[in-house]
């Protein structure tokens, strides 16, 4: 069923490149001698080792465990730890983290394999507590982007009253087909995901959505679910950010998330598709999730393609799989053109959330020289939150953060939608993506500095207690001797 185009605020029409990567099958890539883990590749803080330098470990053994609402990480293939140090690898916002250095198995396989006497899980939860359970132990994560642990994300359903679960399969950044591949390849393991999904967030039904530029994945989907009454595919029009989620939750169920609430708020709860298949493989054969389809594309590419590997394997190595470089890559996109990130260093490891690596050729990059606004009113028509981003970025341009706050920008989707439409070919996200960066710093400058004050405040306090509890010892010791001196003192003869 096709919808109406007229679903969304604003938007826009990039170009999709998906026939770059569309046409084959999902690559297993060769097994790496090396993969590089990154301790934080989610929300939330870094996960706390359980290995150290020197263990050998298996294939899907815990490496370490989630803490500060992160998710647990386990070992893609069987190996040694060499180190758990810092890598430099490009990191979102710059700087290092530690990663976990496994030194593989030469027999190791690929993708990860079952042990022989694996046990179907299918009857050993007897609640949704247990099942979201089997769904953290697995460590998976959104692999839309949001990269928010699923389990997390579940379990703040069992105080909501849910009734209708989305499946998000637009995939609408440029370039992207990861998702349009598993869609196709492994219909069977996303809907089987969403029957777990069904039971853990207590919806009465599932709707998934597709844009329909993704014919192949929509008919796969619709035979897999034949069976399922409760379970509905729904074809979208092929208009981007049709896949962000409070848009995607407007064009399918035609409600508005408050500003503030959450989708479970409004009776809905999202997941992606590749999160889907995860989540199957988990509940089903105790999988934990070690691996994920990366899309690898771009004109500067020789074979542009979607691989399945191992979450830790470096760039370079997928690089390699495709061939190598027809031509320079002028710029190397982590993600999708829209809302990902460059990087100039492909010693850089995949992680969890990374969907895609493009190669993009000269002829592929927008002219980039800036000129001053025009006030053409493009970028207010384009932006899906109803934000007024010429009015922002003049106030961002000026310092004047408060400003821009005040006009909205924590609503802010960093979709790319402006800079896109701008005929001056202004850098608007950029301008969005420093000011809430700089908003967030001087956040918690202003924390660390009450939490100093406060810690200060309570030493004074401390110190003057006990100045005075010292001042009231003294005086008591004083007095004490005073008053020994002013007691008549015994004579021999008085005793006598």
């Amino acid at each position: 069923m096709l919808f109406s185009k007229k679903l969304i605020k604003g938007g826009v029409h990039p170009e999709g490149q998906k026939q770059l990567s569309n046409h084959s099958e999902i690559v297993r890539l060769p097994a790496p001698k090396r993969l590089f883990i990154a301790l934080k590749q989610h929300s939330g803080g870094p996960a706390k080792p359980v290995v150290k330098a020197g263990d050998k470990v298996n294939a899907g053994q815990l490496l370490a465990t989630g803490q500060g609402g992160s998710a647990n990480i386990h070992a893609p293939q069987s190996g040694t730890v060499e180190k758990i140090a810092e890598h430099s690898a490009a990191i979102p916002g710059g700087g290092k983290q530690p990663m976990i250095h496994l030194l593989c198995d030469e027999q190791a396989e690929s993708k990860y394999m079952l042990p022989p006497d694996y046990v179907k899980l299918d009857n050993n939860y007897q609640s949704r507590e247990q099942l979201i359970d089997i769904i953290a132990d697995a460590g998976i994560v959104g692999m839309g982007g949001a990269v928010f642990p699923a389990a997390t994300k579940l379990r703040s359903t069992l105080s909501k009253d849910v009734d209708t679960l989305l499946i998000n399969g637009c995939e609408c950044e440029p370039y992207l087909t990861c998702d349009d591949l598993v869609m196709q390849e492994q219909c069977v393991q996303v809907v089987g995901g969403i029957r777990y999904l069904l039971e853990a967030c207590g919806a009465k039904k599932a709707i998934i959505g597709v844009e329909d530029n993704k014919p192949l994945a929509v008919q796969s989907l619709i035979d897999a679910t034949s069976e399922d009454d409760n379970i509905e595919v729904r074809t979208l029009p092929t208009h981007y950010p049709m896949g962000s989620a409070k848009q995607f939750i407007q064009a399918l169920c035609k409600v508005e998330v408050p500003k503030g609430k959450r989708s479970t708020d409004v009776g809905v709860f999202v997941q992606n598709v590749a999160t889907c298949a995860a989540i199957y493989y988990a509940v089903r054969f105790a999988r934990p999730m070690t691996h994920r389809v990366v899309t690898l594309s771009g004109g500067a590419l020789e074979k542009p393609m979607n691989i399945e590997a191992p979450i830790g394997t470096l760039i370079s190595e997928l690089l390699a799989c495709c061939g190598g470089l027809k031509a320079d890559a002028a710029r190397i996109v982590v993600g999708g053109p829209m809302m990902g990130h460059t990087i100039n260093n492909v010693n850089t490891p995949i992680m969890k959330g990374t969907s895609g690596i493009l190669f993009l050729h000269e002829d592929e990059i927008p002219e980039q020289k800036s000129s001053p606004c025009v006030s053409c009113g493009r970028c207010v028509a384009a932006c899906p939150m109803g934000l007024l981003p010429n009015a922002m970025a003049e106030l961002v341009a000026n310092d004047d953060l408060e400003g821009a706050a005040g006009q909205g920008l924590s609503a802010c989707l960093m979709c790319g939608s402006c800079a896109f439409i701008c005929p001056a070919s202004l850098p608007l996200t950029q301008y969005f993506s420093y000011a809430s960066g700089e908003i967030k710093r001087q956040k918690q400058m202003e924390q660390k500095a009450q939490l100093a004050r406060r810690l200060n405040q309570q030493r004074t306090e401390r110190l003057e207690k006990e100045a005075a509890k010292k001042a009231a010892a003294k005086a008591a010791k004083k007095a004490a001797r005073a008053a020994a001196k002013r007691a008549p003192r015994k004579t021999i003869k008085q005793e006598v």
